[in-house]
């Protein structure tokens, strides 16, 4: 399985309504250069060293080459004191998101007086640099560069996702300006200026298949945040009956702490109406492009926190299927909330939670960041005692990788990470969250394991079997260059080599706790897999040869068996 990252923020800047404007909307889409500028400066102020630096080496070094004698201006100086590298990254993240907020409404700052009142010094610093080192030569001399890599955004971002939405609030707006930066990774973000809806973001670096879907999803999310942000703000008293909704999150993943989505109840109920609207509108409009994708793009919500999306697609379904002539989602809000107070209760919102989010190493290494530990337990029972050593160093690879991992980028710290031999575990040890390696012939602990959802199983040669019948939903989707598939035969035994399975459940011990389970055919399958770990928001992972297949688990029932419909 590829070792993903996956987006966790989406900051957010909105205005008000604009006026509903005639005809198709205009679409801008661009490597903005004051985006651009802010790079190139960002790039001088940390030596083309940094996790936000995304530009091929190549265009890197020909910065640092270009821009030497500039290395030295005030707005590098400026740039490193603003946006220190001991900041921590969830920081960092949120800081160069508000910069591009900013700057992509503005007219390009070469163009601008440094004695502008209006600009803060560190613009005034940009308006110079831009000025003294001819920035514009550089920008026009990398134009075609920059429109090869905007192909896939020009070929997704089409008019009919943008006229959608007019469908949905019975308003557009004149113009869509995608601006983005060729060389840093921006957070996504939106905002609105009079007529004009801004998205602002990163150049995708993949495969065109896989970035025209990034560009689709990630654009279709911002631009519905214009939309539905001022909504929800609108109707902020009647929403704030659903803030248990936001409470119990915040208090099952440690991460809401530091994410800017659950600051408040506004912010969080609008991220989960602007994923469940973005999914909707593109397995609606593209469902030759997405295929499956929406779904699981709705499970890996849940799994994050965002544990309203399905049911929220749900009531997308249902007004645009009840709605009346030239009626608004707006006029649908009150039953909207109406019906989102039946789902759940403050009484019993906590089993909702458990019904809705499923079991997943992103969910693992939450729990492990709020309780301190996270223990890797390699198996003892191989026979083979080369084989026992072996998997002691995949665990110790491991447990190197974990404490490298990016998702602590996103705490304020991280858990100890600790290595034991099964033998070695004490009873609180076995309390704790524990990632095993190694299969059911390597690992006694995972051959005692009875709530395993997918097993080994000896028949003639070792298979992969499931057991999805105590499981209220049990979703798999088969990957194949980037085209996620839903599986319709969801019991199917998996052969193959080379054969493994990473898969979490509920510890047995304590479940409040979670115990990952990372286990191949052999010893060479476990450490491949256990090699590619990583806070994965999806409930287990499996490989077999060419063959690549994940998916989730959940338990519980869906509102209408809650309603009793």
């Amino acid at each position: 399985m590829k070792r993903a990252s996956f987006v966790l923020f989406f900051i957010l800047i909105v205005s008000t309504f604009p006026q509903a404007s005639a005809g198709a909307p205009e679409i801008v889409i661009e490597v903005n250069p004051n985006l651009e500028l802010f790079a190139v400066v960002y790039i001088l102020a940390f030596n083309g060293e940094d996790p936000f630096i995304i530009a091929p080496q190549d265009y890197i070094n020909e910065v640092l080459s270009y821009f030497a004698p500039y290395k030295e201006h005030p707005a590098v100086y400026l740039m490193r004191e603003t946006i220190p590298k001991n900041l921590p990254h969830y920081m960092r993240d949120y800081s160069i998101n508000a910069f591009a907020a900013s700057l992509v409404s503005k007219p390009y700052l070469g163009k601008m007086s440094e004695n502008d009142p209006l600009l803060s010094d560190f613009y005034r610093s940009l308006v110079s640099f831009a000025k003294e080192s001819n920035f514009m030569g550089f920008y026009k001399k990398h134009e075609e560069e920059y429109e090869e890599v905007l192909k896939p955004a020009k070929k997704a971002l089409t008019s009919d996702i943008f006229q959608e939405f007019e469908e949905f609030f019975g308003y557009q707006y004149k113009t869509f300006h995608i601006a983005l930066s060729y060389s840093l990774r921006i957070h996504p973000g939106s905002r609105v200026v009079g007529e004009v809806a801004y998205y602002f973001g990163y150049v995708a670096f993949m495969p065109e298949s896989y970035s025209t879907i990034s560009y689709l999803f990630l654009a279709t999310h911002e631009y519905s945040h214009t939309f539905i942000n001022p909504l929800v703000s609108k109707y902020l008293a009647e929403f704030s009956d659903l803030e248990y909704y936001l409470q119990e999150v915040r208090s099952e993943l440690a991460y809401a702490t530091y994410d800017k989505h659950f600051d408040t109840n506004y912010v969080y109920l609008s991220e989960n109406l602007v994923e469940a609207l973005t999914n909707y509108i593109l397995l609606d409009l593209k469902p030759n492009v997405v295929y499956d994708l929406p779904k699981y793009f709705v499970l890996r919500d849940h799994a994050i926190g965002f544990y309203l999306v399905e049911d929220l697609v749900n009531e997308f379904r249902n007004f645009e299927t009840s709605k009346g002539v030239n009626e608004t989602f707006e006029e649908y809000i009150p039953k909207l909330i109406e019906r989102m107070k039946l789902w759940a209760t403050p009484e019993n919102v906590s089993e909702y939670f458990e019904e809705k989010v499923p079991l997943s190493p992103f969910r693992l290494f939450d729990r492990g960041y709020s309780e301190g530990k996270i223990i890797i337990v390699y198996g003892i029972e191989n026979p083979d005692s080369s084989g026992v050593e072996y998997d002691k160093e995949t665990a110790f690879i491991l447990k190197d990788l974990l404490e490298n991992d990016d998702i602590w980028r996103l705490y304020n710290g991280k858990p100890e990470i600790i290595v034991k031999a099964e033998k070695e575990l004490n009873e609180d040890d076995l309390k704790e969250n524990l990632i095993l390696i190694g299969g059911p012939a390597a690992s006694g602990i995972v051959k005692s394991l009875t709530n395993l959802p997918i097993k080994f199983v000896f028949n003639g040669s070792w298979i992969l079997k499931k057991n999805i019948t105590g499981f209220e939903s049990f979703v798999g989707f088969v990957i194949e260059n980037e085209i996620y598939t839903e599986l319709r035969k969801k019991d199917r035994d998996i052969y193959g080599y080379p054969l493994g399975v990473v898969e979490v459940v509920k510890n047995p011990w304590n479940e409040k706790n979670l115990i990952a389970v990372i286990a191949g055919v052999d010893r060479y399958s476990t450490r491949r897999l256990a090699k590619d770990f990583t806070a994965y928001p999806r409930s287990y992972g499996i490989e077999s040869g060419n063959y690549t297949e994940v998916g989730f688990y959940l338990f519980g029932k869906t509102p209408s068996e809650r309603e009793g419909m």
